[in-house]
């Protein structure tokens, strides 16, 4: 039997739902969390709670659990859960609404989900380039795991149209700024390029991961700003989320032979398995 947690009891799948005032389901009000249960294990656990307590701090919720609390009931959503392999959601929302939204403050709300890990398409996965000036994203530094994906979504969406697997996203100023729903990362030179977080991306547990080891492989790397016009001039570029880890990507007129990635594709790969929590 699989289970969702939903206001903190564990309540089969098949009954599990949410009040129709429910403060996320409303207004996305709230924020989440994806983690990577991998052969029963989870990676960086304790990275994901400070963002996802980070986040909550910034729009101003007061998490009912501690990060420890809230840690014991993620490890025991593997006894609730019918796969060894699976994406965990853990959603942190305002709480259901009693009054005025802007002057709600009771209780929080609580859920866990899982899903299967996504379906990856054959490698290297096709990207396009999107302006993100056509999309209501959220941008702001730091970055926050909003409910609110619908600008992501919509670009998404446009990029599934074209036959991409992922928009990359451009700025108002023509700068890189990151994947829909994912970290871009590009080789130049020898040299491993990312966007800064200053332009309101967010923080990817999975990037601090690839420059961590970056930084083991004796690879340089750099946060800078990444102009529209110089991703041509590039020589590899990945993708990097909890559920792909790295997925080298390419787009019209543009491939790589991809060493550097695959190099860290395998150091990272190594160390994931190595810094795994049971």
């Amino acid at each position: 039997m699989a289970d969702y947690y939903v206001n903190r009891e564990w309540v089969p799948i098949e009954k599990a739902g949410i009040p129709l005032d429910e403060a996320g389901f409303l207004r996305g009000d709230g924020i989440f969390e994806s983690l990577s249960l991998e052969n029963g294990g989870f990676f960086r656990l304790g990275d994901h709670l400070n963002r996802l307590f980070d986040g909550l701090e910034k729009i101003r919720i007061q998490s009912e659990e501690s990060k420890e609390e809230l840690a014991g009931v993620i490890r025991r959503s593997e006894e609730h859960n019918v796969r060894t392999d699976a994406i965990i959601r853990v959603i942190v929302t305002r709480g259901i609404y009693e009054g005025s939204p802007w002057d709600y403050s009771g209780p929080n709300s609580l859920y866990i989900t899982h899903t299967p890990p996504p379906e990856l398409p054959e490698s290297p996965a096709k990207v396009v380039y999107l302006d993100e000036t056509n999309y209501p994203l959220i941008r702001r530094h730091p970055a926050i795991k909003s409910l609110n994906y619908l600008g992501n979504m919509l670009a998404k969406m446009d990029a599934h149209d074209t036959g991409a697997f992922e928009p990359i996203l451009y700025n108002k100023d023509g700068y890189i700024t990151e994947g829909g729903i994912r970290n871009i990362f590009y080789v130049k030179a020898g040299v491993l390029l990312t966007p800064p977080l200053s332009l309101g991306i967010l923080p990817g547990t999975m990037r601090d991961a690839v420059m961590e080891v970056a930084e083991r492989e004796d690879i340089n790397w750099e946060e800078r700003l990444i102009s529209i016009d110089e991703v041509g001039d590039t020589d590899e570029a990945f993708l990097t989320s909890t559920a792909v880890k790295i997925l080298p990507v390419e787009w019209i007129n543009w491939t790589s032979d991809y060493v550097v990635t695959s190099r860290l594709t395998d150091a990272l790969n190594t160390f994931i398995e190595q810094e795994r929590e049971f």
